[in-house]
C-alpha cells in the first residue's frame, strides 16, 4: 500500500464535483483527520432518512388487488421544482394520516365490541344515578370466582363465559371498590358508533388508493434518494479531511499500488495535487489490508466479514487455506448427503427469488452443500438410514473405513489427527515463506517438525497407535531449530532463553490444538446419530394407521429439520473455529487489521 495526501481546492460546489470523480474513481482508502462536522451533513442524512421511509411506505402498497381497480388522480412530481420533496412529503403526510385513521377505527371496533357486551349504557347515564346516591361500577372477574359474588345482594351478573363474568356493582358509597378489573365506559357515544366507523373507513380507503397510485411515482423518489446518498458520503469525505488558506483541503489515505497510476492520471486532469510516498512505520496500524483472492477464495469472505476478521496489514492472507478447510469441515460436520442436497434446493429457490443475480453469498453455499454431500456419500449417510445407504448403487460409493455405518472409528479418529496435522503444517510453512529471506524460516520448520512429532503421540495416547522410533529426533531436531532462530532480533543468546522458556508452553498448546480435531469426528458422529434417533422414532414401529402415518411424518420434519439447524450452527462454531484459532494461530495471524474501504460512488448515483 502507498500513501496519499491529496489536495483540492475550490468552492463547496467544484469541491462536490471533485469529490464525486474521486469516489467514482473508487481507490481512495481515506483516512480521516478527525470526525466530519457539518450542518449539511445533518441535514443531508435526516432527508435520507425521510425517503427511505417514505419509499418503504410506497413499497407496501404496490399492487394491492383491493385498489388495482379503483384508480385516482395525484399530482405528477416529476416535472416540478424540487418535485421529490413534495412528494416525500406527500406520502409521508397521507400515511401518518392513514395511520391515524386506522388506529381511532381500531379504537372505535373496540368501543362497538364493548357495547355487544355490555349493552348500551353511556357515561350520561351513570352520572345521572350517581346524582341519585346509586353508584354502578362495571367489573371483568374470572368465572371461577363468580359462585363467591353471586351471594351478594350488590351485585348483579349481566353475562358469563367459560373464562370470565361480568357484573355490575351498585353502591351507594362511590369509594366502594371490588378487587377485580373495573371497566370503563367507552369515550364514543353508542349512538354515534357506526357513524364514525364508516367515515373512519372510508378515509382510511381514500388514503391506501392514494399511496398505491403515488407507487407509480416511486422510482422519481429513489433517483433522489441516490443523489443526497452521494451528497452524504462526499460531504462526510468534504469534512474529515483538514482546511489550508479557506478554500484548499488535503486529506489522507492509502491506495493499492498497482492503482497509483489511475489516481495520478484522475488527479492530473482534474488539477489536484498528491503526494505518494511509502508509510512510515508509525503508521503501521492504521495501514488497511488490500486483499486480492482468487474467485474460489473470495467465496469465504461473508464468513470472515461476519466475523470480523481481517489480517493484519503485515500479516499473511489466509483467504485460501481458510476457505479449503472451512469447505472440507462443513462436510465433516454435516456429513449427510440428503442435508446437503436440502441445503443445495433451499439455497437455489432463494436465488431463484434473486433472478439469479450474481452473490458470493450463494456461491458460498452451493460449494458448502456440494461438499457436504461428497462426505455425505463416501460415509454412507442419507438422513440417518441405513436402508437407502444399503441401496447398491450408493453402497458402491462408499469409503468402507469412512463409513457411518460399520465403519473404522479408529481410523477416521487417526485422520481427523492427520487433517489437523497438515493444516497446522500449512500455517507453519505460510509463515516461513513469509520469512523466507530471513533465518527465522528455519524456526519455522522447527515447528513444522513438532507439530509432526505432536501428531505422533496424539495417535499413541488417545488411539493405541504405536509411534515410529524417528518421533524423538523430530522433537528434538525441531525444538533445536525453534530456539535458535525464533526471536533473533534481541541477540543470540537472549533470543534462545527467550525462545526456549517458551517452548514447552508452545508445545502443550500445539498438542491440545491437534487433539482439537477430534471435534470434526465427535459432532459428525452426534449428528448422523440423531438424525437415526428421529428416524427410529418416527417409523421404528412400523405406520399401521393414518395417525401413525401423520405422525411419523411431522417427526421426521421436525426432527430432521432440528437437526439441520444444529448441524449449521456447528459450522459456526466448530468450522470457523479451527480455521481462526488453532491453524491461524500457527499461522501467526491475530486478525488485528482493518479492511481497505476506497470511498466509492456508484455512477448510477452522480445525477
Amino acid at each position: 500500500m502507498k500513501k496519499v495526501t491529496l489536495f483540492i481546492s475550490g468552492s463547496n460546489q467544484d469541491m462536490d464535483y471533485d469529490l464525486t470523480r474521486l469516489g467514482e474513481l473508487g481507490v481512495l482508502h481515506v483516512t480521516p483527520f478527525h470526525p466530519a462536522d457539518d450542518e449539511s451533513i445533518y441535514r443531508v442524512k435526516a432527508r435520507i432518512e425521510q425517503m427511505t421511509k417514505a419509499i418503504g411506505i410506497l413499497e407496501q402498497f404496490v399492487g394491492l388487488p383491493e385498489v388495482s381497480d379503483n384508480k385516482i388522480d395525484v399530482q405528477v412530481y416529476t416535472d416540478k421544482q424540487r418535485g421529490e420533496i413534495a412528494l416525500m412529503e406527500r406520502v409521508l403526510s397521507t400515511y401518518d394520516e392513514y395511520s391515524y385513521d386506522q388506529k381511532a377505527l381500531d379504537r372505535l371496533k373496540a368501543a362497538k365490541e364493548w357495547y355487544s357486551v355490555w349493552g348500551e349504557v353511556t357515561k350520561a347515564d351513570l352520572a345521572e344515578l350517581a346524582s341519585k346516591g346509586l353508584h354502578l361500577k362495571l367489573y371483568t372477574i374470572p368465572e371461577k370466582d363468580l359462585s363467591k359474588l353471586k351471594k351478594r345482594d350488590d351485585i348483579a351478573v349481566i353475562g358469563a363465559d367459560k373464562k370470565a363474568a361480568r357484573v355490575v356493582l351498585m353502591t351507594q358509597d362511590s369509594s366502594e371498590r371490588l378487587l377485580y378489573h373495573e371497566e370503563s365506559i367507552p369515550e364514543f357515544d353508542f349512538e354515534t358508533l357506526d357513524e364514525k366507523i364508516d367515515k373512519k373507513e372510508k378515509a382510511i380507503q381514500k388514503a391506501r388508493f392514494e399511496l398505491n397510485a403515488l407507487t407509480i411515482q416511486k422510482h422519481f423518489l429513489q433517483d433522489a434518494l441516490d443523489e443526497r446518498i452521494r451528497r452524504f458520503e462526499v460531504r462526510n469525505v468534504q469534512f474529515c479531511g483538514e482546511v489550508v488558506e479557506g478554500q484548499i483541503r488535503y486529506w489522507k489515505g492509502y491506495i493499492p499500488e498497482k492503482k497509483v497510476e489511475n489516481l495520478s492520471k484522475t488527479a492530473e486532469k482534474n488539477g489536484w495535487g498528491y503526494i505518494i510516498e511509502d508509510p512510515s512505520k508509525e503508521e503501521a496500524d492504521e495501514i488497511p489490508t488490500y486483499i486480492q483472492s482468487p474467485g474460489w477464495a473470495d467465496k469465504i469472505r461473508p464468513v470472515m466479514n461476519f466475523m470480523g476478521l481481517v489480517p493484519g496489514y503485515n500479516e499473511i492472507d489466509v483467504s485460501k487455506v481458510f476457505m479449503l478447510f472451512f469447505t472440507f469441515f462443513t462436510g465433516i460436520l454435516v456429513g449427510d448427503a440428503g442435508y446437503g442436497l436440502v441445503f443445495l434446493l433451499l439455497t437455489f429457490i432463494a436465488h431463484a427469488k434473486t433472478r439469479f443475480k450474481r452473490r458470493v453469498e450463494f456461491q458460498l453455499i452451493y460449494t458448502l452443500s456440494i461438499s457436504i454431500m461428497i462426505w455425505g456419500v463416501v460415509s454412507g449417510t442419507y438422513f440417518g438410514s441405513k436402508l437407502i445407504a444399503g441401496i447398491p448403487f450408493l453402497n458402491a460409493l462408499i469409503v468402507d473405513q469412512l463409513a457411518s455405518f460399520g465403519g473404522d472409528t479408529v481410523f477416521v479418529q487417526k485422520f481427523m489427527f492427520l487433517v489437523g496435522a497438515i493444516h497446522l503444517t500449512i500455517g507453519h510453512l505460510q509463515t516461513g515463506w513469509k520469512y523466507i529471506n530471513s533465518v527465522k524460516v528455519i524456526a519455522q520448520l522447527g515447528w513444522v517438525s513438532i507439530v509432526w512429532g505432536l501428531y505422533f503421540i496424539v495417535n499413541q495416547m488417545v488411539l493405541g497407535i504405536e509411534a515410529p522410533s524417528f518421533m524423538v529426533w523430530l522433537f528434538v531436531g525441531g525444538a533445536v531449530a525453534v530456539a535458535l532462530f525464533s526471536n533473533t532480533s534481541v541477540g543470540f543468546f537472549k533470543g534462545m532463553i527467550s525462545s526456549i522458556g517458551n517452548l514447552p508452553l508452545s508445545i502443550i498448546n500445539g498438542f491440545s490444538d491437534i487433539i482439537s480435531y477430534i471435534r470434526l469426528y465427535a459432532v459428525g458422529l452426534s449428528t448422523v446419530l440423531m438424525a437415526e434417533s428421529f428416524n427410529q422414532m418416527a417409523i421404528g414401529d412400523g405406520i399401521t394407521t393414518v395417525t401413525s402415518g401423520i405422525s411419523a411424518v411431522l417427526i421426521l420434519i421436525l426432527g430432521h429439520g432440528l437437526n439441520m439447524i444444529l448441524a449449521a450452527m456447528a459450522v459456526i462454531v466448530h468450522g470457523v473455529r479451527l480455521n481462526m484459532l488453532e491453524y491461524a494461530g500457527h499461522a501467526g495471524v491475530e486478525f488485528s487489521g482493518s479492511e481497505y474501504k476506497p470511498f466509492k460512488i456508484n455512477q448510477k448515483e452522480n445525477k
